[in-house]
């Protein structure tokens, strides 16, 4: 039994590391966009985030292989959150490092035809950093509280913050895919449409000839994502040389339109930038609300519930603690102080007399001394 505790603790030890390491690749991810990194830093951070949607979907399924084998599903995935589990990993896999992963093995992604599910993949990206979560279910973040470590202040500021961070996700979520589903305007949809436009001059171009690639040149310097022109595999513009498209490309940075024998490549930094900038928004959103949970409301929860219930606890059950209840002045009519008055202010008097008296019998508190208090 010894053995298998320790086995687990050091599992969970994986799993926060793991968590951490997670959060900072989230992060070094859509930073390294907007910073312009090379490929070759950004498709090592492509893999890591892969590696770690594959880690925590066999992390879930195991728990909830071992769940189910102690017929504890229920509680593992409701009341244990396993929900979260099951949001930070499998969907993030099949939607957002999976599809990235078969990009770049295919070489490329098509932007003409996939529609608004761009904006869709974008915010389920944001998903990832329901990844927290995880962090507070594990981590004792209370360890700090006044008294004691409050096993009520744990679970209930836990929940507020996973309810609080979950409702942001799944509103991002859900707001973009109904803006897709109903065609509301959009940077991506703006984007294809250019796409096609200029895929369709080049086509009616006929850029073969000479006059054709002076107007092709002549179109590329008013559009600065186009990339490359090929026709039957032959180049006829490009906009860089192979080492540049080598070093500074990845196979999200472009897409491709196709007409016939006539192929255009386009760029999409800028997309991609703007995709960044807005997770980075959600990533930074997400962590204020965590961390406001955790550094204000958590010790306020402490101070104005668990700790005077943890005081009055010790004060009936121990017979040498006779430690007041600190009563602040903004929250005296607060129930649970109106009860600490009654404990300082009865309890602990009718507490020092029988221990004066050196009488053992159990101080019986009447039901409507409380009430009387309560109820002023």
């Amino acid at each position: 039994m010894v053995g298998m505790n320790r086995t687990r603790a050091a599992l969970e030890n994986v799993v926060i590391v793991a968590i951490i390491f997670v959060l900072v690749q989230t992060f070094l991810e859509d930073f390294a966009v907007l910073a312009g990194w090379s490929w070759s830093v950004r498709r090592v951070l492509l893999f890591t985030g892969f590696a770690f949607d594959i880690f925590f979907s066999v992390e879930f399924l195991t728990r909830l292989y071992f769940s189910f084998v102690k017929r504890r599903t229920g509680t593992y995935f409701w009341y244990e959150r396993g929900w979260i589990d099951l949001l930070a990993s499998i969907p993030l896999l099949l939607l957002s490092s999976g599809p990235a992963v078969l990009a770049y093995w295919s070489g490329t992604a098509t932007i003409v035809g996939f529609g608004a599910i761009l904006n869709v993949l974008k915010v389920v990206k944001a998903i990832r950093i329901a990844r927290i979560l995880r962090l507070l279910r594990v981590l004792k973040i209370f360890s700090r509280i006044r008294h004691t470590e409050s096993a009520m202040a744990q679970r209930h500021v836990a929940k507020i913050s996973t309810v609080a961070v979950t409702v942001v996700v799944v509103g991002i979520l859900a707001m973009t895919v109904l803006f897709s589903l109903v065609g509301a305007p959009s940077l991506e949809t703006a984007y294809r449409e250019q796409t096609v436009r200029v895929l369709t001059r080049i086509d009616d171009l006929q850029p073969e000839g000479d006059a054709g690639k002076v107007a092709l040149t002549e179109l590329a310097d008013i559009e600065p994502s186009l990339l490359l022109v090929q026709r039957d595999g032959h180049t006829l513009y490009s906009r860089y040389g192979n080492d540049l498209y080598d070093s500074d490309f990845g196979s999200t940075d472009y897409g491709y339109g196709e007409r016939g024998d006539l192929r255009v490549f386009f760029d999409l930094t800028l997309l991609n930038q703007e995709q960044s900038r807005s997770n980075l928004l959600y990533f930074a959103m997400i962590l204020f609300i965590v961390f406001a949970f955790m550094f204000y409301y958590s010790p306020h929860f402490a101070l104005t519930v668990s700790d005077p219930l943890h005081i009055m606890r010790r004060g009936m059950s121990e017979k040498g603690y006779n430690l007041e209840i600190k009563i602040p002045p903004l929250y005296e009519e607060d129930e649970v102080y109106r009860l600490g008055q009654l404990f300082n202010e009865v309890y602990l008097p009718l507490k020092d007399r029988t221990s004066a008296a050196d009488e053992p019998e159990v101080l019986d508190l009447k039901l409507d001394d409380i009430k009387d208090i309560l109820n002023e």
